[in-house]
């Protein structure tokens, strides 16, 4: 069989996926239609950086983008019969914390309530109240449904101990697959030597998303008594285990969570004294030393928050009445679509909440009163 005809052999078996009930992967379009008439699936083995400047929220965003789309489908669309696990890599909270975070957005999602960590925790001058303490119990209930399909490790730092641990989990959905090749040794006596093959899932239609946040804080690596920069440490993460193994081998998506350096979160100015704009977003350069990672991604997409720099309006919308709330997703590099595509967001870090934003005008530069119309 030739390389064209076992593509399209492998074209038509995923029409027959789909003809049965199944995804070929996991679809934005449902919670996210701006998005995903952009990206509209992630791929099994797809690579995906996700990068912003400090306190942008990047945690927030990946749980109210990632974590939230599939609890959306799987709760309100169960006719797709998506069928994921996720494996979460915490190198910044706790478990405690992501449970925390999950919680909040629970609140929202069930209750149009914005509940935050300190207020769960009776940390605020007012203890926690009834109205929300007599929920707890409902909302646990659909943080199981959530954890039920999640493997999540705090306590892995360095790149070879999160694989390690990564490719325990995945014995468990599949098999390694080896095949025996005869090598000869430099005294010309050959000998057979067990060569991996590929990796064999249990189940063809599970699709498994691995999410680490973040790469800066990965425990640097020793390598023959060598100790890697902070760049190698994380080019080794990305190119040796994520690209070359965990994507390519085993079909895994992949989320990794960067930041961008200090120095392009610093405010520059164009010769009249006015922010450049340019300066400040997100962007591939952004990565600094750690640059090179981002070539072992298919998706590259960058989180902006014009509020942080006294940017009054962003592409038209009124900053000034969004302030903090207002996100933009760049698509800063893509395999898969056009690059430099912004989609506006409703952001509230308090509750991990991403909402696209309508065209500016209208209900958003009215009145803030009426954004419950947009964040059903």
């Amino acid at each position: 069989m030739t390389l064209a005809e076992s593509r399209r052999e492998f074209y038509l078996e995923e029409l027959k996926n789909r003809e049965e009930g199944n995804l070929n992967g996991i679809p934005l379009f449902y919670s996210f239609p701006k998005l995903g008439s952009v990206i509209k699936t992630i791929p099994r083995g797809y690579p995906i950086l996700l990068t912003a400047n400090s306190g942008i929220g990047k945690t927030q965003s990946w749980i109210g983008i990632f974590v939230y789309n599939i609890y959306n489908m799987k709760r309100n669309h169960p006719e797709l019969n998506l069928n994921v696990k996720l494996l979460i890599v915490l190198l910044e909270d706790t478990k405690e914390m992501f449970i925390d975070r999950l919680y909040s957005m629970l609140f929202w999602n069930m209750y149009r309530m914005i509940v935050d960590a300190d207020e769960l925790h009776s940390r605020n001058e007012a203890p926690l109240s009834k109205e929300v303490s007599s929920k707890l119990s409902e909302v646990e209930k659909e943080i199981d449904f959530i954890l039920d399909d999640c493997e999540i490790i705090d306590s892995v730092y360095n790149p070879t101990g999160i694989y390690k641990w990564a490719r325990t989990i995945s014995i468990q959905y599949g098999e390694h697959k080896y095949v025996q090749k005869n090598f000869t040794s430099e005294d010309g006596e050959v000998k057979p030597t067990d060569v991996y093959s590929h990796y064999e899932q249990k189940d063809p239609n599970l699709q498994v998303l691995m999410i680490v946040d973040n790469l800066n804080n990965l425990a640097q690596e020793r390598i023959d008594g060598r100790l890697l920069s902070e760049r190698e440490t994380i080019n080794m993460w990305t190119r040796n285990y994520c690209r070359l193994q965990i994507t390519k081998h085993w079909h895994w998506s992949m989320v990794n969570i960067i930041q961008q350096t200090a120095e392009s979160e610093t405010q520059q100015f164009d010769y009249k004294g006015n922010n450049s704009i340019e300066k400040v977003k997100p962007t591939l350069s952004g990565l600094g030393n750690s640059k090179e990672c981002q070539r072992d991604h298919f998706l590259v997409i960058g989180i902006f928050a014009p509020n942080r720099y006294a940017i009054e309006r962003y592409n038209n919308f009124d900053i000034t009445k969004l302030g903090d709330n207002f996100r933009s997703l760049i698509i800063l590099k893509s395999n898969l679509s056009a690059t430099n595509k912004e989609i506006p967001f409703y952001f509230n870090g308090a509750c991990s909440l991403l909402r696209e934003l309508p065209k500016p005008g209208g209900v958003i530069d009215n009145t803030m009163e009426k954004l419950n119309e947009i964040l059903k």
